[in-house]
């Protein structure tokens, strides 16, 4: 059984995973066992949720000029 036990770092890379709906049957039954007993990871799951939620209602389409892009760019090489 010490294959459902998962560390923190895995669980929260589930829980991202999650959100993008791609968890198999093994992983889902891992993060579910270790959301039971780690408040922190339910904790961060809750965030998740929250901003993904909300990412979705702030998407903006925001696109670059190529003059921008050269500028953005000359700025980042010169730091």
């Amino acid at each position: 059984m010490n294959f459902l036990n998962i560390s923190c770092k895995k669980a929260t890379y589930l829980v991202s995973k999650k959100e993008a709906n791609k968890l198999s049957w093994l992983e889902k039954l891992q993060l579910r066992g270790h959301l039971a007993i780690c408040s922190l990871c339910r904790k961060f799951e809750i965030q998740s949720k929250w901003f993904s939620e909300h990412a979705h209602h702030a998407h903006i389409d925001a696109i670059l000029s190529p003059e921008s892009k050269e500028k953005m760019q000359s700025v980042l090489k010169d730091q």
